[in-house]
């Protein structure tokens, strides 16, 4: 499994790469096999330097953690995960098959959107920001 051997060699580029991709997988056999190896993907990224300029990379890496732990403890649908992390796009989760914009307005050059969890339902009240890069908002809708 080339995701285990990229987010466990040390190799601090590689270990982005795969927590990257990571934070987008939604493959729930190659997310199991991943977790079975939970222990030894913290120990041999500890301490690893990740770099980053306006963000650090390592915050790939604690998102990808976070989201075995969450897979690991049965806590829901992925989708829950948005709310924990402003890297997610609508546009491209909705590209992916995994949400649905429901309605989305423009304002100040920003994106305003309800979205729709293809497998549990779950609604979301999305909103796009922007610093030195597009970040997203997720809060979901009771």
């Amino acid at each position: 499994m080339n995701l285990l051997e990229d987010i466990t060699s040390g190799d601090p580029h590689l270990i982005w790469s795969a927590s990257s991709a990571v934070r987008k997988l939604r493959d729930k056999e190659v997310l199991s096999l991943l977790v079975q190896h939970l222990e030894e993907i913290k120990e041999k990224t500890l301490g690893v330097e990740l770099g980053g300029m306006l963000r650090p990379n390592s915050s790939h890496l604690n998102f990808a953690l976070r989201k075995l732990e969450f897979v690991r403890d049965e806590r829901g649908c992925l989708c829950l995960l948005y709310a924990e992390d402003d890297l997610f796009d609508p546009a491209q989760e909705e590209a992916n098959g995994n949400i649905h914009i429901l309605n989305e307005t423009i304002e100040n050059d920003s994106s305003i959107c309800t979205c729709q969890c293809l497998l549990c339902n779950t609604r979301y009240y999305v909103e796009e920001r922007q610093y030195h890069y597009s970040w997203w908002l997720w809060q979901k809708i009771d």
